[in-house]
């Protein structure tokens, strides 16, 4: 089984390259960096074309909101047949659009515990929505309670949490974070019970 992602930075690749083949053994995951997040939204049809010439099992872009009002502003940003292909019934769908809320900080910040490992000066605790926060500047507030002035390295920070991330602890305190794990959880359930039934 493959399964296709976009991403819109080195560090992001990092984490999910760690997190996603350690939940779901057997799968084989290309995660691919577009580098910053238009060149993301720009090569999303390559993207989509590519993953499904290979013949995977589904394709996921992991987009930030950033600033933009609100989730279906991002997906406005994508050119018509990737909205169309992005709107289709679940049971239907390859391609999945989404949207970190508000950047995938704020995924990172959902599970409290694993961020305590790392940093356990800041004595930090999930709000109950880490959407509703201003996400990367917290993480970095909480970095220098623990190391003062070294600067955040964002690279390094992903490899060292992607190893300590519970998904099903962080998808108690975002629910852009749940949208995208369970999306992903029943495309792999779905094309196991395929398998298993025509096996």
């Amino acid at each position: 089984m493959k399964i296709g992602i976009g991403v819109e930075g080195f560090s992001d690749k990092i984490f999910w390259d760690k997190v996603l083949p350690k939940f779901f053994r057997g799968v084989h995951f290309d995660v691919r960096n577009m580098k910053t997040k238009e060149k993301l939204i720009r090569e999303t049809p390559r993207l989509f074309n590519s993953f499904q010439d290979a013949r995977y099992d589904g394709a996921f872009i992991i987009i930030d909101r950033d600033k933009d009002p609100c989730v279906t502003a991002i997906v406005e940003l994508f050119n018509a047949p990737m909205k169309t292909e992005a709107k289709k019934v679940r049971e239907k769908r390859f391609l999945f659009l989404c949207v970190a809320i508000r950047e995938l900080e704020a995924w990172l910040l959902a599970d409290d515990q694993a961020i305590q490992k790392l940093l356990p000066k800041s004595k930090y605790v999930s709000p109950s929505e880490t959407g509703d926060i201003g996400a990367e500047g917290k993480l970095k507030r909480i970095w220098q309670q623990q190391h003062g002035q070294i600067a955040f390295n964002k690279i390094s920070f992903a490899k060292e949490i992607g190893v300590q991330f519970d998904p099903h602890r962080a998808m108690n305190h975002s629910f852009s974070f749940r949208y995208f794990w369970e999306n992903i959880k029943g495309i792999i359930n779905k094309r196991r019970q395929y398998r298993e039934t025509e096996g």
